[in-house]
């Protein structure tokens, strides 16, 4: 008789924006094979500040029912809706849920920024799929967190737009948003599917990528003291984890 070892490993509670159909098969794909996932939902349509306040206002009931899985540590993997309304907010945010869910709490926005300073990032290039207002909502942020943002690119796509967007065209948005001057390069958005992407991305581009998933489990799997040993999640997983 065999057990799943998902069953009596850590477990992950996650929440995750109601179109995003990425992050799961992200981390599923990489994390160690011991780590549970469970998720729930906020609603969302489009990829608008308004939209995006809208569902965060969801997040309450969404703790509730991710803290009756008895999680290790709860995820709200989202980065446009962590970083719209800047680091007030999100500590805000970030408080609100710890309260709510008694767990250790990882966002994604703040993933990143952990992320680059892990990689000793001073000056970054944003590659994007939002519209221009988020897009640079998001600059605002990495620049208010003491990061130079050198160059921005956005492909102006908006809710379950973004998940559609194939390889090539993501090949062609990074290359687009380099910089000579560019450290690094943030691939933006959950439900983007750059993560599978990474390794091939920063053999195109010279230099370490980070995508929003990759990111958000990075921090995830720091929070749970558990390495990963995938070969294929880029340079930040090249770092010893703490």
């Amino acid at each position: 008789m065999t057990t799943d070892p998902r069953m009596t490993g850590p477990r992950v509670g996650l929440i995750l924006p109601s179109l995003n159909t990425t992050t799961e098969p992200d981390f599923i794909r990489q994390a160690p094979s011991d780590v549970g996932f469970f998720a729930t939902r906020v609603f969302m349509q489009v990829s608008t500040p308004d939209d995006l306040r809208a569902m965060n206002a969801q997040l309450d009931n969404a703790c509730k029912l991710i803290a009756s899985t008895t999680p290790d540590v709860v995820v709200y993997a989202c980065t446009s809706g962590t970083f719209l309304d800047g680091n007030s907010a999100l500590a805000e945010m970030t408080s609100k849920i710890e309260a709510l869910t008694s767990c250790p709490v990882v966002t994604t926005s703040a993933a990143l920024l952990d992320a680059l300073a892990a990689l000793s990032v001073s000056r970054l290039a944003i590659a994007a799929p939002y519209p221009e207002d988020v897009t640079a909502a998001e600059s605002s942020f990495f620049e208010s967190n003491g990061y130079e943002v050198v160059s921005s690119r956005a492909l102006l796509r908006s809710g379950n737009e973004i998940r559609k967007i194939s390889a090539a065209e993501i090949e062609r948005l990074v290359i687009d948003a380099d910089s000579s001057d560019a450290d690094a390069i943030v691939v933006s958005c959950t439900d983007l599917r750059a993560f599978e992407l990474v390794t091939h991305l920063e053999k195109v581009v010279g230099k370490p990528v980070l995508t929003s998933n990759q990111a958000t489990l990075w921090a995830v799997l720091k929070q749970l003291k558990r390495p990963c040993t995938s070969n294929s999640a880029g340079s930040l997983f090249e770092l010893t984890q703490g």
